[in-house]
Parts: C-alpha cells; sequence; structure tokens
C-alpha cells in the first residue's frame, strides 16, 4: 500500500500577520491555514474553492477546531504548513496541519480542523461528492495512535 501524500505549502509572516510582539497573531495563524486549505483544493485537489461553492455547490464550513501553539512564530519568518486528512466520513472531513518554521523539523503549531459538506444554499450537509472523495482520499493519513471514530456525520 502506498504512502498517503502529504499537501505542502510554503508562506511568509508578513507585518499584517503580527501583534505588537511582532510574533504571529493567533487569529492570523488560523487565517493561515484556511489559505493553506484553499490551497489545497486548488492545487492538490484540482478543484479551485470559489468553483466548489459557486459551481458545484459544496462548501467545508469548520465545526470544531483544536489548535496547539508550541513556539512562537515571527514576523519576516517563513513558515512550512503540511496538510492531511486525518478522517473522511459521509459529510465531515478532518484536516490535520503541521506548521514549521522553513527548513525545520520541530513543530511549532499543529492544528486539527473538522469540516462538514454543506450546500452553502441550504446550510444543511451533504455525502461527500464522490469526486471530491476520491481526490481527498489520496491524502487520507490517519493517526496511527488514535482509536479510529465512529462517523455519525
Amino acid at each position: 500500500m502506498s504512502e498517503p501524500a502529504v499537501f505542502r505549502k510554503r508562506l511568509p509572516v508578513r507585518f499584517a500577520d503580527v501583534d505588537a510582539a511582532r510574533v504571529l497573531y493567533f487569529p492570523r495563524q488560523l487565517h493561515l491555514l484556511h489559505t493553506v486549505m484553499e490551497d489545497f483544493f486548488r492545487e492538490a485537489v484540482g478543484i479551485p474553492y470559489a468553483e466548489m461553492i459557486d459551481s458545484d455547490r459544496i462548501g467545508f464550513p469548520t465545526v470544531r477546531l483544536a489548535v496547539d501553539f508550541r513556539s512562537p512564530i515571527r514576523f519576516g519568518d517563513e513558515v512550512d504548513v503540511t496538510l492531511r486528512v486525518r478522517e473522511m466520513g459521509k459529510s465531515r472531513v478532518v484536516f490535520a496541519y503541521d506548521v514549521s518554521l522553513a527548513g525545520r523539523a520541530d513543530i511549532a503549531a499543529s492544528a486539527l480542523q473538522t469540516t462538514v459538506a454543506i450546500d452553502p444554499r441550504a446550510w444543511k450537509s451533504v455525502p461527500i461528492p464522490d469526486r471530491y472523495r476520491a481526490r481527498l482520499g489520496a491524502f487520507l493519513a490517519p493517526a496511527a495512535n488514535e482509536e479510529a471514530p465512529r462517523d455519525g456525520g
């Protein structure tokens, strides 16, 4: 069995991203993660996020977010962000992110983002369409030390 794919993105930390202490302001870090998710859909899944919402009429809003901030990220740093699909249910996709300073192995922050596929017109959950499921499945990398979730959604 082949290894799951990992999406990687390098991003700069800009002046607008930091607080008065010149470290990455936590809401901006969440924005950075969403930017990576949008790039993941466009570059790795092959479906731009705007096309998903406007043409395919599907969105993946966040319903749960857990973030661990381990070390500061400063103005002028570049960060490497990796994204994997941790879980995929009928409607739910859990994305796992690791953020490190460019070229370093130690993790500065990590996040688990639970999303649910919805029809944005009705704001109701829908099953993940087959073409999305197939492409997301290439990035499915469950955590080795966690019990498999029971999927109700």
